[in-house]
């Protein structure tokens, strides 16, 4: 108790900053898969150099700028997700079924003989985390490593409960002044998963022994990226467009991570484990983004450029764990419910740049090609450390720029057949993921119909794609890789009226 009191002396005097960023949240932020209306969908998304369309002003503002009519328009969707996941050969399946908003935008058209001004705003989805899912299978390496890579180099007196106090106190406490390394090194201390070497190196053993451990791990997620652009549009001679988007960006993200694990050897301490996390994580930034279209006869070029986004995020978390201990008198339970909510100090994350180069070809009034390739240097990814001088936050901006892409390409097709008032749609697209490591990646196809009855378009699509990623048990000790195989089909309605 003495000892807390001088590193609470010690604490008025040094700042000590609780860390929650992690080379997870550069993956979970930095979307590389473009959702909008159905038209946009069921056309793969290429729409860089064709414009006309809501959803394409979050690639390229110079689309405002194609509209001939002002327009208001909302898309609503359902998606239907089967997700396969594999850990150690073992795997297990899950079904989720979605109805959700798709977005909404207006674009307002402005024209004056030759030249042409258009403001628009288009609310559109970067990333989409609704997922429901359970692995389990068999493994060699138990979540005790979690708990020892954490309670490395911590006094183990730091982690005990003197009288007068609680493990809501404690834990508090370590949070408050030394951070999230080590509560987790109390909660695993405290639940008898872990003990003191007695080496007087502030080392630590593990009460678990094992060959082969039964692990299930439950996860759901829920939650959106969403971009509000604000966008203006220039056009003159009805051949050169050009915009400019001034973008906000609003994330949630939840989690809540259920982890068991039992099949331990008949002399271990340890029996069982069980271990829950909740997280809760919003965030807000914003972006630039310029572009322009030139029309040459059929021909369309299309360019644009999204600078980096800046995001500002808050996270907060809770935990629980449960073990079951053999000891003399024989199985007992303990559970540790520090009834605690971890609210992080705010944190800065900037996300990378797009560059986007398109073409599309109009075959007169009967349809058009169109074609995207976007890239992303997912490696510029970066925290805030101030100027380098945050020792943990470079470390992870340097484990960032060599674990990251440093240029993701992605590729999308679409194409368009008209019969009068019908419109007939097919794309296809393929993104590479950010991860060199974990090498995720999104590939699909898409079709779709058009209706237009002058005032009113109705548009309906579908996308067929498959999600492969790659992800780790948990972020530190027990980092086991597991494969998700995500199949997923996606219905969508868009509704625009002309103003």
């Amino acid at each position: 108790m003495f000892k807390k009191f001088i590193y609470l002396y010690l604490f008025l005097s040094i700042s000590y900053i609780g860390y929650s960023q992690t080379f997870e949240d550069v993956l979970r932020y930095s979307s590389y898969f473009h959702e909008g209306t159905a038209r946009f969908n069921s056309m793969g998304g290429a729409f860089g150099a064709l414009g006309g369309d809501l959803s394409a002003i979050s690639i390229n503002p110079a689309s405002s700028s194609i509209f001939i009519d002002s327009e208001f328009g909302v898309t609503l969707n359902y998606k239907n997700l089967k997700i396969s996941n594999r850990l150690n050969n073992y795997k297990t399946s899950s079904k989720n079924d979605f109805y959700s908003y798709g977005g909404a935008g207006v674009v307002l058209v402005y024209e004056n003989r030759k030249s042409k001004f258009s403001v628009a705003y288009n609310n559109h989805i970067l990333g989409d985390f609704d997922s429901s899912f359970n692995i389990s299978g068999n493994n060699n390496n138990g979540i005790d490593n979690y708990f020892l890579y954490y309670a490395d180099g911590i006094p183990s007196e730091d982690l005990l409960i003197y009288d007068g106090e609680t493990s809501q106190s404690v834990y508090t406490f370590l949070g408050d002044n030394y951070g999230f390394a080590d509560q987790q090194a109390f909660l695993g201390y405290q639940s008898f998963i872990i003990n003191d070497s007695g080496d007087n190196y502030n080392n630590f053993i593990t009460n678990a022994l094992y060959n082969n451990l039964d692990q299930n791990l439950d996860i759901f997620r829920t939650g959106n990226h969403f971009k509000h652009s604000i966008n203006l549009g220039f056009s003159f001679n009805n051949h050169l467009f050009s915009g400019i988007n001034i973008n906000m960006h609003e994330t949630l993200f939840e989690e809540t991570k259920v982890f068991e694990e039992f099949g331990y050897s008949e002399n271990s301490n340890v029996q069982r484990i069980f271990f829950k996390e909740d997280l809760l994580a919003y965030g807000t930034g914003f972006s630039f983004q310029l572009g322009s279209i030139i029309k040459i006869k059929q021909l369309r070029v299309g360019l644009s450029y999204s600078t980096p986004t800046i995001l500002k995020i808050e996270e907060e978390n809770s935990q629980i764990i449960e073990t079951d201990i053999i000891e003399k008198d024989g199985l007992t339970t303990y559970k540790i419910d520090p009834n605690t909510i971890n609210m992080y100090d705010e944190y800065e994350l900037r996300l990378p740049s797009k560059s986007l180069f398109s073409l599309a070809y109009i075959f007169g009034s009967r349809g058009l090609l169109s074609f995207d390739y976007e890239i992303t240097k997912f490696n510029e990814s970066k925290f805030d450390d101030s100027n380098g001088n945050d020792s943990y936050l470079n470390s992870l901006n340097y484990s960032i720029k060599n674990n990251m892409a440093g240029i993701s390409e992605s590729i999308r097709f679409g194409g368009e057949y008209r019969l009068k008032n019908l419109n007939l749609r097919a794309g296809y697209f393929f993104y590479k993921g950010a991860d060199l490591d974990l090498k995720n990646k999104i590939s699909g196809l898409s079709a779709g119909v058009g209706i237009n009855y002058g005032y009113l378009d109705v548009d309906i699509g579908i996308t067929k794609y498959s999600d492969f990623i790659k992800n780790r048990l948990f972020t530190r000790g027990l980092t086991n890789k597991y494969d998700i195989d995500k199949d997923r089909y996606s219905v969508y309605a868009s509704f625009s009226f002309k103003l």
